[in-house]
């Protein structure tokens, strides 16, 4: 189920079925055994292209065996499809064996450049084949914790301008709690800018 970086990181591959049931199953014992509140994963399904030095993620074998099976996907449509599959199902599974228990997710804040037109940077949707904005738009969340921690005047990546547009891709109400970045911020001003954030916060996304 795993293959290796050239980083030295041994990396579970997302698009095998394998993967997902044991993901599934570890994340259920614990639901089922403790009296937990919520689920929260961060932003890794595929790696972010440093762990593998800038090559691409390593699943030759996976990709080949789906071929065979006569899948139809492109390369990047498949992995997406993995992730959203285990994402989709999982949260299905915990609901369905405790409703009260949340599950939530904190991708990284931008879903693809252009989207909103002034935005720039990474793109996840093409590089860590997460569309966080289809698990929003569908609900597989209970609550969404994207991460913007840029400061509010940085015009290629401002706060609220994600944040508005995140809360435009929010169809089925789900909590959207944004990350804000605290504990390496280097700006002189990081308090006022921190506090700027959320009093922006509590005036775009209702209670």
């Amino acid at each position: 189920l795993v293959v290796p970086l050239k980083t030295g990181y041994w990396w579970l591959d997302p698009a095998r079925q394998g993967t997902r049931d044991h993901s599934t199953a570890v994340v259920m014992d614990i639901v089922r055994r403790y009296d937990i509140d919520g689920v929260h994963f961060d932003d890794y399904f595929y790696p972010y292209p440093d762990y593998n030095n800038g090559d691409d993620f390593p699943d030759d074998a996976s990709w080949a065996e789906y071929r065979q099976k006569g899948g139809k996907l492109s390369r990047g449509d498949w992995r997406r499809e993995s992730v959203n599959a285990f994402i989709r199902n999982l949260y299905k599974a915990i609901k369905a064996e405790k409703p009260y228990v949340k599950f939530g997710l904190s991708p990284f804040g931008i879903w693809r450049p252009g989207n909103p037109p002034s935005i720039q940077g990474f793109d996840q949707y093409d590089q860590l084949y997460a569309d966080a904005k289809l698990w929003l738009n569908k609900g597989w969340i209970d609550y969404f914790t994207p991460q913007l921690y840029w400061t509010i005047n940085r015009i290629p990546q401002s706060y609220p301008v994600l944040l508005n547009w995140w809360a435009g891709e929010n169809a089925k109400k789900r909590h959207l709690w944004p990350g804000i970045r605290i504990s390496r911020d280097t700006l002189p001003d990081k308090v006022n800018e921190t506090v700027n954030q959320i009093m922006i916060t509590r005036g775009a996304v209702p209670v």
